[in-house]
């Protein structure tokens, strides 16, 4: 071989040794154009299973009159006021303008619990009430939770099935 075809066998190795290392340093890289296709594909599937909802509203509520819920039978529950006193506890049937009230003593709790429902009764034959109407029994922090229990423990005997227990406000 001659010097020139030496030169060009040089020329040329060197020619693909770059071309090979252009070849090897282009070639690594994040591919875009895969992955902007698979976002969009994510984001049409996305937006097609999505289900939308309509906003929620408040309705518009007016609540009847005492007059007019009488008539539609919604009654208004009778309240019961339990509170301590010395030896015993106070009940008050009713609403404060219209209030009976009823002592029970530790001495005399028989007589007491028999006289109380005496008492509910009338009050509810005074008001026009029945046993089916609704009662919210209000006990003060300081009632022992014995005399709770058998309050309504005579409540529940005499068939008042409708109880609740109210806050003090």
């Amino acid at each position: 071989m001659n010097g020139l075809q030496l030169d060009i066998r040089r020329g040329l190795a060197r020619e693909v040794a770059v071309a090979i290392r252009r070849r090897r340093t282009s070639g690594v890289g994040v591919r875009m154009a895969p992955m902007i296709d698979v976002v969009f594909l994510l984001l049409t599937f996305f937006i097609l299973t999505f289900r939308f909802r309509t906003p929620e509203e408040f309705l518009p509520i007016t609540f009847p009159s005492p007059a007019q819920a009488r008539q539609i039978g919604i009654v208004e529950p009778l309240e019961i006021r339990i509170n301590a006193r010395a030896g015993g506890c106070a009940i008050a049937f009713g609403t404060i303008d219209r209030t009976q009230e009823s002592v029970i003593d530790a001495k005399t709790l028989d007589a007491d619990l028999l006289g109380m429902a005496a008492q509910f009764v009338e009050v509810l034959k005074s008001q026009h009430r029945t046993i089916n109407d609704p009662v919210v029994i209000i006990c003060g922090d300081d009632v022992p939770w014995d005399y709770l229990v058998k309050i309504y423990n005579v409540f529940h005997s005499m068939g008042i099935n409708d109880v609740t227990f109210g806050m003090i406000h």
